[in-house]
């Protein structure tokens, strides 16, 4: 049962086949289906779920977020055409953190939010102690205006961390799927600890949902929310997301759009925040969506 009717999606992916078709044939994998903005918007709506607030996040597949651009003007013309069902959504976007990319132009569009950097499945090894403090990345980090953050993303705690110790501390940060990909590893990880210990030293790093890329079972993601309520603080929190069209597989190899859609994913970080809530007197609310009210989503 969804909490309420009006939600964030604080990290979606809107793509059309236009921009697949600018990849196609260069990646080792079959490509996902589209995932146009318009068609996520009706079924939503039509599941009489209102997305008050909804993140475009740069895609990593694609060379550039030319597609999240896109999506300002694909929702401007909705709202034009029909003020009632789209008039009170409000679109933001997140775009590809490449020095050469994120321009201080593309940075100053009003829609824009951060800019995100990811690394998959990189070994901790592979990022080197200065692979982010070189001279372009130097230039990069002051154009982020003070509202924007830099969004990273990679599945091992510890890659994670190399990373965020190289972005200077005045940088907001937001870190995706909790930090870690690996549940086996449980919260307890020793680098797993040591990201929160430096998250919490900085004050300015929020952990952001869904979650199920950490573990599909509610009650398992649920400790590493604790885990990061205990060291980070309930309010650097921010599970209310979608991460739709589901690309990829758990850890078992089941592919994720076997197991949500959007309602699905909407229940799932409900079902989350639940299992805190019950474990530690923190609100539903505050764990899905307080986090929103000190970052720009």
């Amino acid at each position: 049962m969804l909490s309420s009717t009006k939600r964030i999606d604080s990290h979606v992916h809107f793509y059309t086949s236009k921009d697949l078709r600018r990849v196609a044939g260069s990646l080792p994998y079959t490509l996902p289906e589209p995932h146009p903005l318009t068609a996520y918007l009706d079924k939503l709506l039509n599941a009489a779920i209102t997305p008050a607030v909804v993140n475009n996040v740069h895609l990593s597949i694609l060379p550039d977020s030319e597609n999240v651009f896109a999506s300002f003007e694909e929702l401007k013309n909705l709202q034009a055409q029909n003020p009632v069902r789209y008039g009170g959504i409000k679109l933001v976007g997140t775009i590809k953190a490449d020095p050469a990319y994120a321009t201080q132009e593309r940075l100053a569009h009003p829609q824009i939010v951060g800019a995100r950097i990811v690394l998959h499945d990189a070994r901790p090894e592979t990022v080197s102690d200065t692979r982010f403090r070189d001279r372009p990345w130097a230039a990069f980090y002051p154009r982020l205006l003070a509202h924007q953050h830099l969004h990273i993303y990679a599945k091992e705690a510890e890659t994670n961390l190399r990373v965020l110790r190289q972005i200077p501390d005045d940088v907001r940060v937001i870190i995706d799927h909790l930090g870690s990909c690996y549940s086996e590893r449980g919260p307890a990880e020793p680098a797993y600890i040591a990201l929160l210990t430096e998250a919490g030293r900085r004050g300015n790093v929020w952990f952001k949902g869904p979650g199920y890329r950490t573990s599909v079972s509610p009650q398992e993601t649920a400790r590493f929310v604790m885990q990061i309520v205990r060291m980070v603080g309930a309010e650097k929190i921010l599970l209310e997301a979608t991460d739709a069209p589901h690309v990829g597989t758990d850890n078992n190899g089941v592919p994720y759009s076997d197991l949500f859609d959007l309602p699905k994913a909407f229940n799932f970080v409900d079902a989350v925040a639940h299992h805190v809530s019950t474990q530690i007197r923190i609100p539903v609310d505050q764990l899905l969506r307080g986090a929103s009210g000190q970052l720009v989503i």
